[in-house]
This record gives structure tokens, C-alpha cells and sequence, in this order.
């Protein structure tokens, strides 16, 4: 589902890291972590093809990340940016802006599995009509995660998806993802310093040792 070979990324002429090898198999829940400045954000950036790779390669879905196939390979691609805060009027208009932006985005799942998702993360539908400006970070958070989890993409990108969160949210969070991909077959590469969120991961890739 996702390669890296001997992949290296830089940011300003500065390198993050260098010589990742790695793969990950579908039903694969990964988590990212590592120092601050070591490349965790880039690397998902990297993935989307928003900024480019210094040496090596990149496969998503057993398509080369070039030029030729990145519209192919958005498509396939639910992405969760840290500390995300689109213009949206409630709940309900993140979930429904998150789904507009996202490519391919009529290929929804059914009202039923939404409802699922967001019972599954403890999103009481209350807030989905409350005012977007009211809702803490958390409650910002999960919305986000669900409408994300809602999209049927095999690969789920996420940025810190628990930051805002306390260890009982992130606990749910961790077994949601692992229900998406244990279950469903997707593959979740999370980037992460939650311990909590990690414990669950199938793999922890710490970027630290390759900077």
C-alpha cells in the first residue's frame, strides 16, 4: 500500500532525514514519531505530493509518486492536516466541507456508516449543530477525524489527530483507526507523540534515528 525507498527529505536546503526504507501492508495502523524539526510533517506532505523529495521514491498503491500519477494517487488519500480550522458555520459543515475538499468526494459512505463513526469517537450529534467557533479543539478534532474516516480511502493521513485530546478520547480514536484498518483494510500512517495512540500502532517509525 505505501513504500518508501532509500527516501530522504529536506526543508530549506536543511536536511530532515535520510535512507527511509520502509513498507506498509494494507490493514496497517503506523504511527510517526520523533524530535521536533525531524521531518514527520513533511513526510505526509511528501506523500500528497506538497513538497518534493530530495533522493529516493515514494509508492502509494502501487503507483510511483510522480507527476504523472499524483491526481490518481490524491484520490485515494483522506488527509487530516494538524490543527485543521476550515471555514465552517457547525459540526456539520466541517464534515461536509472536509468531504467537498476531498478528491473523488462523491464516493461517500452510506448515512448509517457515518453515524458509526461519529458514535464510535463519543460525537454527540448535538454538536454538529453547534456553532464552529463554540467547539474546543478536541471537539474540532474528532469531527475532522470522522469525516475523514467516513471517506472510503484506502490510505488515511493524519497530523497529530489526538493532540487535543484527553487519554479516554484518544483511546477511542486509536480503536477506531484500528477498526478501519484491521477490518476494512485501509492503512493509517498517523503522525504522533501520544503514547497512547501509539501503544496501539502495528509499527512506530521514529524519524529521530534517521536525521
Amino acid at each position: 500500500m505505501l513504500k518508501f525507498h532509500s527516501l530522504s527529505l529536506a526543508y530549506s536546503d536543511r536536511a530532515l532525514f535520510s535512507g527511509l526504507d520502509l513498507s506498509i501492508d494494507r490493514g496497517q495502523l503506523v504511527g510517526v514519531t520523533g524530535e521536533s524539526g525531524t521531518g514527520k510533517t513533511s513526510l505526509l506532505r511528501a506523500i500528497v505530493g506538497v513538497i518534493p523529495i530530495t533522493a529516493g521514491s515514494i509508492e502509494v498503491c502501487g503507483l510511483p509518486l510522480d507527476v504523472h500519477h499524483i491526481h490518481e494517487i490524491r484520490q485515494k488519500i483522506a488527509y487530516v492536516p494538524q490543527e485543521l480550522q476550515p471555514p465552517a458555520e457547525n459540526g456539520a459543515a466541517l464534515i461536509a466541507l472536509t468531504h467537498a475538499l476531498a478528491y473523488n468526494s462523491t464516493l461517500l459512505q452510506s448515512s448509517d456508516d457515518c453515524n458509526r463513526v461519529l458514535a464510535s469517537l463519543a460525537i454527540d450529534p448535538s454538536l454538529l449543530s453547534l456553532e464552529a467557533s463554540k467547539l474546543s479543539g478536541g471537539q474540532r478534532q474528532r469531527i475532522l477525524l470522522a469525516a475523514a474516516l467516513a471517506l472510503p480511502k484506502p490510505l488515511l493521513l493524519l497530523d497529530e489527530p489526538t493532540s487535543a485530546l484527553d487519554e479516554e478520547n484518544s483511546q477511542r480514536v486509536a480503536l477506531a483507526l484500528l477498526r478501519a484498518c484491521h477490518e476494512k483494510g485501509r492503512v493509517a500512517l498517523v503522525v504522533s507523540h501520544d503514547p497512547v495512540l501509539l501503544r496501539f500502532c502495528d509499527k512506530v517509525l521514529d524519524l529521530t534515528t534517521l536525521s
